[in-house]
């Protein structure tokens, strides 16, 4: 995110614009305690070793991974 330069001057406009930009950027985050839900995307996981693993599930609830 780029927020503009701050002027010499306070105004109200600018910061009202500021803000809208921040709090849109913000709706986009995870937030503790809350469910995330990845939908269509996937989820990948890197191991320690720098591994990455694609976590899938079947329609009967089997968890399964394979290297990306």
């Amino acid at each position: 995110m780029r927020l503009p330069n701050v002027g010499e001057q306070y105004e109200a406009q600018n910061e009202r614009q500021r803000n809208l930009t921040i709090e849109l950027a913000d709706v986009q985050n995870f937030k503790r305690d809350q469910d995330i839900e990845v939908g269509a995307a996937r989820l990948i996981i890197k191991s320690p070793n720098g591994t990455r693993y694609e976590l899938k599930v079947s329609n009967s609830g089997t968890v399964s991974a394979s290297t990306v």
